[in-house]
């Protein structure tokens, strides 16, 4: 084993002999490397000089271009004189000129609305493109008596007091707000107080009257015998009459919630708000010691609540039976509602707009 050992890592060893060979290798290489330097040591000076003088031009012709860009920049136009203009004709011209519009709108007694009053830069100025071109324009007069707003929606009556009075200090209010059947448009203002020419200086609150729109006012009676009481509620609801209710005992379950006779009979004249009495038929387990109304709950949604978009609507009642749910739906502003159900007296309704209570209404 010693024998061995020293073959491998003696003097004369294997190992020693391949360590020996490598330095050999490397001191050949540096010594041709060495030599190669010594020889062309001329050519690579050169060489290098030629790669920094060309790299030292492209720098120096890519920062002039650069700078002469900059110091070019964009053009210049001259400044087109829009005041007095139209606030739309206006932009146009600016437009052209590719200059931007910073709006500053104030009210002039002088000035009709949406008129330029002044402009700055002054017309004529050479400025650069994409430059500020600040524009005073005509909000109109200032108000100093009630508008007439026939014709108008609410929404634009509520707008319109809330841009003329928020900037004369003063705040007017729409009140109260009645509708009424019309051949005026639905939504539509067909009567207000004050009325249009008042002085605004003791004017807290503008009253509005609102058209429903063409309604039925009266209709001829048909007869309903025979009919089931919940049908013939919900088609009477769509006219506004009232419907009372009479209960009358009965044996027969198919004639449970069947009207038995009507009060008053075929062919008579009934208007909006008047009562029609039906008696009907109720198996004794049903039937009542208190009276039981089939009554209507209509409810117009504001035109100007959420415009153009849908809200939850839902009303609720509460008599000695319980309180319970009687509508749940989206609709739009504007809309009619109009709902049948039936309850004892007292009632109370409860309408919510997006479950917020909107109202809330008595029935004896």
């Amino acid at each position: 084993m010693k024998d061995t050992m020293k073959k491998l890592y003696g003097k004369n060893g294997i190992k020693r002999k391949l360590l020996n060979r490598v330095f050999t290798g490397f001191g050949n290489f540096f010594q041709l490397f060495k030599d190669y330097v010594t020889t062309h040591t001329a050519i690579i000076i050169r060489n290098v000089i030629i790669v920094l003088l060309l790299f030292s031009i492209v720098t120096v012709g890519v920062s002039f271009i650069v700078f002469i860009t900059f110091r070019k920049g964009k053009p210049e136009v001259s400044v087109p004189n829009v005041a007095g203009k139209d606030l739309i004709d206006g932009l146009i011209e600016l437009q052209k000129k590719k200059l931007y519009v910073v709006i500053d709108p104030r009210y002039f007694s002088n000035y009709p609305k949406n008129i330029i009053v002044e402009q700055e830069p002054k017309p004529g100025s050479i400025v650069r493109e994409g430059r500020e071109v600040n524009l005073i324009v005509s909000k109109g007069p200032i108000i100093s008596i009630v508008e007439d707003y026939t014709g108008k929606t609410l929404a634009y009556v509520r707008n319109r007091l809330e841009e003329i009075f928020s900037f004369q200090g003063k705040t007017i209010e729409i009140g109260n707000i009645t509708y009424v059947s019309s051949d005026a448009p639905k939504g539509t203002v067909v009567g207000q107080y004050p009325p249009p020419n008042t002085p605004i200086g003791s004017v807290d609150k503008i009253d509005l009257i609102i058209s429903r729109g063409n309604e039925i006012e009266s209709f001829y009676l048909k007869n309903y015998v025979g009919q089931d009481i919940n049908d013939v509620m919900q088609k009477m609801a769509l006219r506004g009459v009232l419907i009372h209710v009479i209960p009358e005992n009965i044996e027969d379950p198919q004639k449970n919630s069947i009207i038995l006779s009507q009060e008053p009979e075929e062919g008579t004249l009934v208007k909006r708000n008047e009562t029609v009495t039906f008696h009907v038929g109720y198996l004794p387990s049903e039937v009542q010691t208190d009276k039981l109304y089939a009554r209507v709950v209509n409810f117009d949604l504001p035109p100007d609540i959420e415009p153009g978009k849908e809200v939850k609507v839902r009303i609720v009642v509460k008599d000695k039976a319980g309180e319970r749910e009687v509508y749940n739906a989206k609709n739009k502003g504007g809309d009619s509602i109009s709902i049948p159900f039936k309850s004892y007296s007292p009632t109370t309704i409860y309408i919510y707009v997006n479950e917020g209570l909107y109202e809330v209404r008595k029935l004896e």
